[in-house]
């Protein structure tokens, strides 16, 4: 770095800005404090930090890979990603559905687990 670097100096520019003016509440529902009629949203994060989505960026993000479900470049991971080899993912979530009459007690009453005496 050299001891004899200027600096220039950029004019400076005012913000473009528009107003909007509501007439009563009813144009701005509680589910839209966060937006801006542009389509901004905005919000912050517990400690404080405050998050700024513009439209333009919500709308690019719809069309990446990571959107999709599944994402595409995912890995397989048995019992975590995919189902695992031993048993077919179809049988395994509808064995809690079945019950038989003996898993039950007559009078609504449920011991909460078997004990030896």
């Amino acid at each position: 770095m050299s001891a004899g670097s200027s600096c220039s100096q950029t004019p400076s520019r005012a913000i473009p800005t528009r107003r909007v003016a509501l007439g009563d509440g009813v144009q701005l529902p509680p589910g839209d404090y966060s937006t801006t009629p542009g389509g901004t949203l905005f919000s912050t994060t517990p400690g404080g930090t405050r998050i700024i989505y513009d439209r333009k960026f919500l709308m690019e993000c719809r069309n990446s890979p990571v959107a999709k479900t599944p994402p595409k470049d995912l890995p397989t991971i048995p019992g975590v990603t995919s189902p695992t080899s031993d048993e077919p993912p179809m049988q395994a979530s509808q064995s809690h559905l079945h019950s038989s009459p003996e898993d039950k007690r007559a009078g609504g009453e449920e011991s909460q687990f078997e004990m030896d005496i």
